[in-house]
């Protein structure tokens, strides 16, 4: 393998993550769209506050994993990277910066950074508030 190799294999991991995160984003979107339902209708039942929370709560694990994967293809590629630092004749500048602005090697883990977490908060409490709160006439 070389450094061609990692480079290739960024591209996949993160453009994959780009689609994924294109369809979680209309997801997001459906979200808010039952939620203004559910807020507007006169007649909601539990098993459809039910469904829908479960809905929305699952693409937000959908944004969490996702993040986490393309975060985690990063760090392997900085790992890899790093190795090639050491066992080759070097890597570029731009491979060093990918080992700089990562954490190689680090392990897979859901925990978002502050501006997703908060990110993901706000749009849960958008959506779950719409969900269970009843419009005031």
């Amino acid at each position: 393998m070389n450094e061609m190799d990692m480079w290739n294999y960024m591209q996949t991991a993160v453009s994959t993550g780009a689609t994924q995160g294109i369809g979680i984003a209309i997801m997001i979107g459906l979200g808010f769209w039952i939620s203004g339902a559910m807020y507007n209708s006169t007649d909601k039942n539990i098993i459809g506050k039910i469904t829908a929370s479960v809905f929305v709560l699952t693409v937000a694990v959908f944004y969490l994993f996702n993040g986490a994967l393309v975060e985690w293809n990063l760090n392997q590629v900085a790992a890899g990277l790093s190795y090639l630092k050491e066992t080759t004749e070097g890597i570029s500048p731009g491979g060093q910066v990918i080992i700089d602005a990562n954490d190689p090697g680090a392990p897979f883990s859901l925990m978002p950074n502050l501006v997703s977490g908060l990110f993901l908060l706000s749009v849960l409490v958008m959506q779950l508030s719409g969900i269970w709160m009843s419009k005031k006439s």
